[in-house]
């Protein structure tokens, strides 16, 4: 089965990623997850570093002026894996368990998250 791709659209055009469930499927299922359910609908990039990265996944974002942009998470709650069909927890305000499971690198055009474990 081949990994989704899934569209970002944004004002400076979409961008087409290949979410790699294969690899880190806790990650992936988690992100499909905040997307189906329009978790990142309407947020804007609240962290721009020129040449390096675009950050965003903060609900604060929903305001360009949020002095809280980077600050918030998704809900605590939980999602289910796609590759094992068990239900994850989100927790600690909506982190995941930690998966250093893949030798990926974050090269330039990458897709990453950020991990607090």
């Amino acid at each position: 089965m081949a990994n989704p791709v899934v569209v970002f659209e944004t004002t400076m055009g979409n961008i087409e990623a290949e979410i790699y469930l294969d690899r880190v499927p806790l990650t992936a299922s988690n992100f499909i997850d905040l997307a189906q359910t329009g978790f990142y609908n309407g947020m804007h990039f609240h962290r721009v570093i020129p040449g390096f990265m675009n950050q965003f996944g903060c609900p604060h974002s929903k305001d360009p002026n949020s002095r809280q942009s980077g600050t918030g998470g998704p809900a605590d709650g939980q999602f289910k894996n796609l590759k094992t069909g068990a239900m994850e927890p989100r927790f600690s305000g909506g982190n995941i368990k930690d998966e250093c499971i893949s030798r990926d690198t974050n090269a330039p055009g990458s897709l990453s998250m950020a991990n607090c474990g």
